[in-house]
């Protein structure tokens, strides 16, 4: 039976929710030695309101609550007296007395302020136990300034739409667009980054804070607080990146590993096998499909917006099955998409293509290159990484055809020429701070082993493992499980040092029961 639009539709992540995305058609992510010589004392940052909220709609209930304004932090945090760059930030004021709750968004390069802002209940996902939300957007992202987008990659298409020599091209006309306009490449770094966290919270006043991030926002989370372990009373992290470790070089065989117990879990329950049949074999069915005779599609996103009018081949039919495992729920669901895909309907999954294009649209390639170009991606070794997968359709017809964490990785950061500022086996991550850690059994990007190193890692952590959730599981318990997230994150900052009470997780169906989300 195939899957119904209301199934399709059940859950629509949020641009928060979905962080991470921009590693799924732009890139992957990097940071920088937290021991490069800059000093975090050496600037005294000031928060400079703005009446006007950055000229947003705001949609929270009440204004009053919410201060706006921007932080001037160092370019080069080396130089505190040279050039300079503003950051967006938005404060909103809570009920308790509780360390403020910074919310890090992923990508990098993803948009916090205006987002949360202007979405009517976002904010009531990250105020947990009525805490301060503080939301920052990151250098070269959202409304901080410089933001680094570029006219020649503001489509949204994945590089998977456009032969290479055509997206290298793109590439290199977006990097002689922000030089030409007088950005300095090498500055957006993680390093920075991170320490701009830091300047934020002290800016604002706060003697300590608690960081929550997804994916990226994880990553940054957690080497912001390797820099000022005793500024930081918590740590969030939903489907957390490990900045001590290069996933960049994990991410092929993540993806491969993903797709293997989203098949097994299908196999294991009568209700899925019988529908769909084999995952694999269904996915090869459709690539060799789209190989002889390739599928014009247009698909309006399930939610609303423009409608995208691609012509899909094997690269970019496994690019949306690679990007539709950015929304929670999406691995769960794609025994189902692929399975009308092999039926001849790509509809449904061009669809949650064209949802998750839109958020890609708004990611600055700028920044995001940057970051990763000095970061891990520096460091990626293709061959490896290509020994890693063990099926022919996914090396052929997905990691041949990517520039970073795929075969093409070296042109696209040789192109994108920035020094490589960061080695992740020198991140000593602060151990003792307490820690949730949420991931999703059927993750692709920061897989559920991910989690569990940083279980072992960190003295003072609590692992919750989503089973059949895939990016973005905590924040897939909020939108599908009546609140489940915040209720564990509300138990937690109760009371970090003890066990979070995560029953409301047992409503989520298990791997062997896989067919029960098609109930």
């Amino acid at each position: 039976m195939p899957m119904s639009n209301a199934a399709v539709d059940r859950y629509r992540p949020s641009t928060v929710a979905l962080a991470g995305l921009a590693i799924a058609s732009l890139a992957l992510l990097g940071c920088d030695d937290p021991d490069d010589g800059a000093d975090p004392d050496a600037t005294a940052a000031t928060f400079a309101t703005d009446p006007e909220c950055f000229g947003v709609d705001l949609a929270v209930s009440d204004t009053d609550e919410v201060t706006c304004g921007t932080v001037t932090v160092p370019l080069d945090h080396a130089d505190p007296e040279g050039d300079v760059l503003d950051l967006a930030v938005a404060n909103i004021v809570g009920d308790s007395d509780g360390a403020p709750i910074v919310l890090l968004g992923g990508g990098p390069g993803e948009a916090v302020v205006e987002t949360a802002l202007t979405e009517p209940g976002m904010l009531d996902l990250y105020a947990a136990d009525g805490r301060d939300v503080v939301l920052l957007d990151q250098r070269g992202a959202g409304l901080s300034t410089p933001e680094l987008s570029c006219d020649t990659l503001a489509d949204g298409q994945p590089e998977t739409m456009l032969d290479l020599d055509t997206y290298l091209e793109a590439l290199a006309a977006c990097r002689d667009e922000l030089v030409d306009a007088g950005v300095d490449l090498d500055a957006f770094d993680h390093g920075a980054n991170a320490r701009d966290v830091h300047l934020v919270r002290e800016a604002l006043d706060h003697d300590e804070v608690v960081l929550r991030g997804v994916s990226y926002g994880a990553h940054l989370a957690l080497h912001a607080a390797s820099l000022d372990p005793d500024a930081v009373s918590a740590l969030i992290l939903s489907s957390p990146a490990n900045p001590s470790d290069n996933y960049v070089q994990r991410m092929p065989a993540g993806f491969q590993d993903s797709l293997d117990r989203i098949a097994e879990a299908c196999a294991a329950d009568e209700r899925c096998s019988e529908q769909f049949g084999d995952l694999e074999a269904a996915i090869d069915e459709v690539v060799d499909r789209l190989a002889d005779q390739p599928e014009e599609v247009t698909a309006a996103p399930p939610h609303g917006g423009e409608e995208l009018t691609r012509t899909y081949t094997p690269p970019s039919f496994l690019d949306a099955v690679f990007v539709t495992l950015y929304s929670p729920d999406g691995g769960a669901f794609l025994p189902a998409l692929v399975h009308q895909a092999r039926e001849g309907d790509l509809d449904p999954i061009a669809g949650l293509h064209a949802m998750l294009a839109q958020e890609f649209a708004d990611v600055p390639h700028g920044m995001n290159h940057s970051m990763l170009c000095s970061g891990e991606a520096a460091r990626f070794d293709a061959e490896a990484a290509r020994e890693s997968l063990r099926w022919t359709t996914l090396e052929e017809h997905w990691f041949d055809h990517r520039t970073i964490g795929g075969a093409h990785n070296d042109a696209a950061c040789e192109l994108w020429d920035v020094s490589p500022s960061f080695e992740p086996t020198e991140v000593a991550l602060a151990s003792e701070i307490p820690t949730l850690i949420v991931t999703g059994g059927f993750d692709h990007v920061t897989p559920p082993e991910t989690g569990e190193r940083l279980h072992a890692e960190l003295e003072a952590s609590h692992l919750v493992e989503v089973p059949t959730l895939s990016h973005a599981p905590l924040e897939g318990l909020d939108g599908m499980f009546a609140g489940c997230g915040s209720s564990i994150v509300d138990d937690f900052l109760t009371d970090p040092a003890t066990e979070p009470n995560t029953r409301c997780v047992e409503q989520v169906p298990d791997r062997d029961e896989l067919g029960r989300w098609y109930d």
